[in-house]
């Protein structure tokens, strides 16, 4: 029982594409610490400059991980990452199971059920 009646997947192409861009951003984020932490590392002044990286580095996952937090979900209107508290970067919306991809692939016959949906 599909509680979503078939739509297609390209009117969703925006608000999939605006999801993209903040995983990305995310992973970004995630990726980068590590080499500029090395860098620092290298450097004469070390402590500071090690200190200054990771104190931008965590205000920038920060502000990463609340911007993939708050995004919806087009076809729910729910949080995409986020059921309750539990932040779940996943590659489909944890309410109604929607693909980060489904604007680009084709239409799914029958669609998996959410996980962690709310029980009726």
């Amino acid at each position: 029982m599909n509680e979503h009646k078939p739509v297609d997947p390209v009117e969703y192409r925006e608000s999939l594409k605006k999801i993209r861009k903040r995983r990305w951003f995310l992973w970004i984020v995630i990726l980068v610490y590590l080499p500029a932490m090395m860098i620092a590392l290298d450097s004469p002044n070390y402590r500071s400059r090690a200190t200054f990286v990771f104190i931008v580095w965590i205000i920038l996952l920060i502000i990463a991980v609340v911007f993939a937090c708050i995004v919806r979900c087009p076809r729910c209107g729910e949080y995409f990452h986020t059921h309750g508290p539990t932040f779940l970067p996943f590659r489909r919306c944890l309410h109604c199971a929607l693909h980060i991809n489904a604007d680009k692939r084709a239409a799914e016959a029958e669609p998996p059920e959410a996980k962690y949906a709310k029980k009726k």
